[in-house]
């Protein structure tokens, strides 16, 4: 005698669930903005950079007294323009996360290093001709240490950027100038020895700041530091899952 054929389960019918319509894409504002900051920055340093070798030209082309006409005007337009792009870059990189900057302000720094270089031997030419004022080597001193002041504004821009590649040249071009010093100093007749105090005070300066980085001690580091801390600090997850402060 056969088991009684158990009843099938009960199923449902099939029901065809209503396709909701595709979501339009978001535009990433995080993403935007780092872009749109970029580009802010980079007109504005690139402005400020241009008008800073004009500057330097006219000194060297037309003297330091043609260059007098409303020089504190043009060093505060150019310091605040420059600042500027570099506090706008500063936001583009370490508060949006900008990842192309970086490249561009490494390529800026070595346009720096080769715009201080040049500066540098021309400097060492004029000490050399000892065709200069009190007026001139103060104003030279003043371009070299402007122009080394943009270097490690531009590296304080990119976290774990390291300044020891850009003093070599430093140090292999205040070698030529010791030679310089030797030579007008020691083989040529009747050298101005007033003018030796320009040339090793320029030569002192340039060698010191180059043996600075390039044993890189970290006299930048509270400066990079405070620097980290703007855009660190507060920024912890809460448990909420919110960023806390």
């Amino acid at each position: 005698m056969t088991d009684p054929q158990k009843p099938l389960p009960h199923v449902q019918p099939f029901v065809e669930r209503k396709t909701q319509p595709p979501r339009k894409n978001r535009v990433d504002t995080r993403g935007l903005l780092s872009i749109v900051t970029m580009f802010v920055s980079l007109a504005a340093l690139t402005l400020s950079m241009l008008g800073a070798a004009k500057f330097v030209f006219d000194i060297f082309d037309d003297g330091l007294s043609n260059s007098l006409d409303g020089l504190p005007i043009k060093v505060i337009v150019l310091g605040v323009i420059f600042f500027f792009g570099w506090g706008i870059g500063l936001v583009s990189i370490r508060f949006f996360g900008n990842l192309v900057y970086p490249m561009i302000i490494k390529t800026y720094s070595w346009a720096c290093l080769v715009a201080v270089g040049i500066l540098y031997i021309k400097v060492i030419q004029k000490l050399y001709m000892q065709k200069y004022d009190l007026t001139h080597f103060w104003a030279y001193l003043a371009m070299l240490l402007g122009g080394l002041f943009v270097l490690i504004c531009l590296h304080l821009l990119v976290e774990d950027h390291d300044l020891r590649p850009f003093a070599i040249p430093l140090l292999i071009i205040s070698v030529i100038q010791l030679f310089t010093i030797t030579i007008r100093y020691v083989f040529i007749a009747n050298p101005n020895g007033l003018m030796l105090f320009g040339d090793f005070t320029i030569f002192g300066v340039m060698i010191s700041i180059s043996a600075l980085m390039l044993m890189h001690i970290g006299i930048l580091s509270p400066l990079r530091d405070q620097i980290n801390n703007l855009f660190t600090h507060n920024r912890t997850p809460s448990k909420n899952g919110n960023s806390a402060g």
